[in-house]
């Protein structure tokens, strides 16, 4: 695994706005497909909705409406209607891309936890954890776990 690169793409651009229904119809206009429809996120007091690419189902648009005044994208949307939020990394080995971006000087913004609503059998069996870095601001990971015993305290 040493010589195969950790990080292997990336998973998703997520885009916070007020109006989920507006946004998703600039995004169908664009080629995107429906594929999960304002999902209840509790944890970030959000609703989350996700689209694919028409020609490309591996680019993937999620979109993040708060649900309250007290949603995980309502300070990024006090002056706008909608922003991008964050950019996922897809890596091939999460709790070992987590430790290198702590390495790096990211700080962990969400505890590693199993992805809310996949899309894809793959992402039912896959963690993420949103992070933030200085140099790179809000990101997520996500990606497979390749040995459980890695991902103790963390």
């Amino acid at each position: 695994m040493s010589d195969e690169a950790l990080f292997i793409g990336f998973d998703h651009v997520a885009y916070a706005t007020r109006d989920t229904d507006a946004t998703l119809k600039v995004l169908t206009a664009l080629g995107f497909e429906l594929k999960i429809y304002k999902q209840v996120l509790e944890k970030f007091n959000a609703y989350v909705t996700k689209v694919v690419s028409a020609t490309n189902p591996g680019h993937v648009v999620e979109i993040v409406e708060p649900l309250g005044e007290r949603s995980s994208v309502s300070a990024l949307l006090r002056e706008n209607e909608a922003t991008i939020y964050h950019s996922c990394f897809r890596t091939n080995d999460f709790h070992r891309a987590h430790a290198m971006l702590k390495a790096q000087g990211a700080v962990t913004v969400s505890k590693p936890m199993k992805i809310p609503y996949p899309l894809t059998e793959a992402h039912g069996r896959f963690l993420l954890s949103h992070m933030f870095h200085p140099h790179l601001g809000l990101l997520e990971i996500t990606g497979p776990v390749v040995n459980a015993a890695a991902g103790e305290g963390h």
